[in-house]
């Protein structure tokens, strides 16, 4: 279960969520999203190519699943940011709620849609 987990982290950190927010808000509306199960919600967020997007789509829907069957998220928290005028990093921890952690940096990218985690 904890590879599987560490695996969700991963996907997400290198296919992407975003939006018009902070970098801080897109990563945690990312991982709300696979939360509740929102996979194309969460595909809508990435910095993807249209081709790839099936296939980020399969895989998130795994992960998904994963992350709803050990409750979901208790609690997200940003531990540092690091923003530029194109990109930034956000480190954080995600709490789930049968006691797991998780702690990742995302890297995201600006473009015209707004911040995206970088793939």
């Amino acid at each position: 279960m904890k590879k599987i987990l560490l695996t969700l982290a991963l996907a997400v950190t290198l296919m992407g969520c975003g939006g018009g927010n902070s970098p801080e808000g897109v990563v945690e509306k990312c991982w709300e999203r696979l939360s509740k199960g929102d996979i194309e919600g969460a595909v809508e967020l990435m910095n993807a190519q249209a081709d790839e997007k099936a296939l980020y789509c399969q895989i998130f829907t795994e992960q998904s699943g994963e992350l709803q069957s050990v409750g979901g998220i208790d609690d997200f928290q940003v531990t540092g940011t690091n923003v530029g005028a194109t990109d930034a990093t956000v480190d954080a921890v995600v709490r789930l709620k049968n006691g797991q952690q998780i702690e990742a940096t995302y890297t995201l990218v600006k473009s015209n849609k707004g911040w995206l985690i970088a793939e």
